[in-house]
């Protein structure tokens, strides 16, 4: 019998196939089932080592192969997904999310799919006995239906008899090399049992058993100056404000003051010192906290210098250090002095910096673009040379760069600073999180560096080569612009003759000359196309009662939508990346204030920004082009004629 007849003899199946075993499980298949035998003898206090134990005693003799369809599987299987859920203690809202999520969307268990199993999760919680999977189990039924307080209870007591027992060595997490409670397992334990406290009442009896063991292990960690659970418990004391908060910020300063072990880390120091500022700013002692964040700015000077080999990380902790002092009194000489510093330092961060390259082969590119620029007389040619390409649609570069985070994860763990060529640090994108999205300027550096690569594909392999065919075999003067550009909504009147010269200097190779006559003309032109359309540009200063017009950062900010209806998402997109954005060319930036260097005009971002300037300019033209190739003026300037090829 083959899969189909199979189907078709019992059709009722079919429903149960597409259903995981884990959620198959029912009341019945739970009743009298000793269902915490896999678990009988762990001393863990991991909840994922129990779901390790579950799916263990699911197996058969070959792991990949399928459990059987048994009502003790079904419920064994249940409870691995549900033990393997992952805590995330700092998400009240969602606490438990799924352990693996697959580029192709296919993921683990997550809390909302047993939302029919609660009466099942409910039983099992009442009877289970080993507290970790109590908590776990009692907690989810909590969160599926908040109407079970006591089981919201049942949670928090859970979380407190284990974190007891791992004082007591009773219960162990997985690959701690010391017992005891001072762990991150423990602290997230005890986060969300407060997290629960809160929601059903903090003067419960459950929810003030859990405040005094934070109070107690807080005072723990003080006392065995084991620096890293100290700022945990005393993170988790603040953020629930059990503790009077000076208090935690005296200990803290009291214990930095003493001599610290040899391997302490100064990264751990400097954020005890942020922690003590931050403990001191909720009691309000404004010169303590100011004093703690002093001394943490000092330690990261203390780093910078010990730091060898290295210019640029050296550079960092100073940043680090002068961002720390800002807006403390007393500390603008210091900060004057530190700055000097970071200058001498970034001076050399150039010399640790290499260069990699990827070889592009746009042959193909460029005979595509030279043959079709080249079956047409001039006139045809400028404006196809125009529409050689479309600027890209931002929403599918976002789409792009989060499946490319997605598919690649590792690449963006990090955040990154962006540095220009004398080392100073001018923007810096987040990392993105794991199968949980990406953070928006994580997203935003793979988009900066999708469209950098895509302009140098356009700059080199379709431009140049239209370019140079057209200077080539057409000659070029101002008044052969001019004539076009008279027609142009995006020039205006006054300014023909300016345009008109950038773009002779464009398309005869003078590229320095271009980019220095076209970018500025880019702001005054968007100001005359929304003000043909009825826009105000104007500012009114009250103060001085004095009027200017907007800057084009201002347009971006302040008139997105509109310069968006007047030039499409699209080229509003490609005008921003190109010309205001960090990280990215930033080019109107570099041309106003002389950053750029000699080779900058000759590079694909200035080639790019010249041509899509002469995009603006003629595409309001199009529509028309036949009309205006047919008059007398086209004649007269030669644009329907051209030379004979060599």
């Amino acid at each position: 019998m083959n899969d189909s007849e199979a189907h078709q003899e019992h059709p009722q199946d079919s429903d149960k196939l597409n259903v995981p075993i884990w959620l198959r499980a029912t009341l019945e298949d739970a009743k009298d089932l000793d269902f915490e035998a896999p678990l009988t003898g762990s001393i863990s206090a991991d909840c994922h080592e129990l779901s390790d134990l579950y799916r263990a005693s699911c197996q058969r003799g070959d792991e990949s192969a399928p459990q059987d369809e048994t009502a003790s599987n079904r419920v064994m299987t249940m409870l691995s997904s549900i033990a393997g859920l992952h805590l995330k203690p700092n998400e009240r809202n969602e606490p438990f999310g799924p352990m693996v999520i697959f580029a192709d969307g296919r993921r683990s268990a997550i809390t909302s799919d047993f939302r029919a199993h609660v009466e099942l999760l409910a039983d099992l919680a009442v009877r289970a006995k080993n507290c970790v999977l109590r908590a776990r189990l009692s907690d989810v039924c909590w969160l599926l239906e908040r109407k079970r307080g006591t089981l919201a209870a049942a949670a928090i007591s859970a979380y407190v008899e284990i974190v007891e027992k791992t004082e007591r060595g009773e219960l162990k997490y997985r690959f701690a090399t010391e017992g005891g409670a001072l762990t991150s397992g423990a602290c997230d334990y005890l986060r969300r049992a407060l997290q629960i406290g809160r929601a059903i009442g903090w003067d419960k009896p459950e929810t003030v058993s859990a405040r005094e063991l934070v109070r107690r292990i807080r005072e723990q960690a003080i006392a065995a100056r084991a620096l890293v659970p100290i700022h945990w418990f005393c993170d988790l004391d603040l953020d629930f404000a059990i503790s009077d908060p000076a208090a935690i910020g005296e200990a803290i300063e009291g214990m930095l003051l003493q001599p610290l072990p040899d391997e302490a880390s100064p990264h751990i120091v400097v954020d005890l010192w942020k922690l003590a500022a931050r403990a001191f700013h909720i009691a309000r002692r404004e010169s303590d906290k100011n004093r703690c964040l002093s001394e943490a700015a000092e330690k990261l000077v203390a780093v910078s210098q010990e730091t060898k080999g290295s210019a640029m990380l050296a550079a960092h902790f100073l940043s680090s250090a002068i961002a720390q002092l800002h807006g403390l009194p007393g500390k603008k000489d210091r900060r004057t002095e530190l700055r000097q510093r970071l200058i001498d330092l970034q001076a050399q961060v150039p010399e640790e910096m290499s260069v990699f390259s990827q070889e592009l082969d746009l042959r193909e590119i460029e005979e595509i673009a030279q043959e079709i620029v080249g079956q047409a007389d001039l006139f045809d040619m400028l404006f196809i040379f125009a529409d050689l390409e479309k600027s890209p649609d931002p929403k599918k570069l976002a789409d792009d760069a989060v499946e490319t985070i997605q598919q690649h994860p590792i690449s963006s763990l990090f955040g990154a600073a962006h540095l220009d060529r004398f080392g100073k640090v001018i923007a810096r994108t987040q990392s993105a999180g794991i199968g949980e999205g990406s953070a928006r300027s994580a997203a935003f550096h793979r988009i900066v560096q999708a469209e950098e690569i895509r302009r140098k594909i356009v700059a080199f392999g379709m431009i140049e080569p239209a370019r140079r065919l057209i200077a080539e075999q057409h000659y070029l003067c101002d008044d052969t612009f001019a004539w076009l550009l008279q027609h142009s909504p995006f020039v205006p009147s006054d300014l023909i003759a300016t345009f008109a010269r950038g773009f002779l200097r464009f398309f005869q190779g003078d590229f320095v000359s271009a980019v220095y006559i076209l970018t500025p003309q880019l702001e005054n032109s968007l100001r005359h196309i929304l003000k043909g359309n009825g826009y105000d540009l104007t500012i009114f200063d009250d103060a001085t009662q004095t009027q200017q017009d907007r800057t084009i950062s201002s347009l971006f900010e302040q008139m997105r939508t509109e310069l968006e209806g007047v030039l499409t998402t699209e080229i509003a997109g490609d005008i921003e990346r190109l010309f205001l954005n960090k990280p990215g060319p930033h080019l109107r930036h570099a041309v106003a204030h002389g950053l750029m260097h000699d080779g900058d005009p000759y590079g694909s971002d200035a080639i790019y920004a010249c041509w899509l300037i002469f995009r603006l300019c003629l595409l309001p033209l199009f529509p028309y082009s036949k009309e205006l190739k047919s008059t007398e003026a086209a004649m007269l300037f030669g644009l329907s004629t051209s030379h004979p090829k060599p």
